[in-house]
């Protein structure tokens, strides 16, 4: 019987120090947390489109796009020059879902006050601020992306 005595401490010394080690892990992790607030998204100015697909399409190419600019305005107006198939085809107002996180951007035409949305991208692409809406111009069976970047006039 005083064999298995001094066994017994040995036997509860590395399931201890496990322990003890875990909790010393477990509670010496200190989260902190950072606090981000990302900023709203300045889409003001003129833009024009440098790709456009059709039902994933490239037609870039097949069409002359480069007259083409729509104007955003600081004051929740935009103006189209040069109208191509678009999602509008006249000046008015746009907004956006969120301004700090858009999912989508609506246009209402000045003249109709027809709204129409289409989904908004705002990636940063080969260091350049980019600028992608998917749209359906009519037949609901096309839909169009365009991608579009800011004029270097602004």
């Amino acid at each position: 019987m005083m064999s298995k005595i001094p066994n017994l401490p040995r036997f509860f010394i590395k399931p201890m120090i496990c322990l003890l080690l875990g909790l010393n892990m477990l509670y010496s992790c200190k989260t902190d947390e950072i606090a981000t607030v990302e900023s709203v998204k300045q889409i003001q100015g003129s833009w024009q489109i440098t790709k456009a697909t059709r039902n994933g399409t490239d037609i870039t190419e097949k069409f002359d796009f480069s007259p083409f600019r729509i104007t955003f305005q600081a004051d929740g107006n935009y103006q189209i020059e040069h109208a191509l198939p678009f999602i509008v085809a006249k000046d008015g107002a746009y907004a956006l879902d969120d301004p700090q996180y858009p999912f989508q951007i609506k246009f209402k035409e000045a003249e109709t006050n027809r709204e129409v949305g289409s989904s908004f991208d705002y990636p940063i692409v080969g260091g350049t601020r980019n600028l992608s809406l998917t749209f359906s111009a009519g037949c609901s069976s096309n839909t169009y992306v365009y991608t579009l970047v800011k004029t270097i006039d602004q």
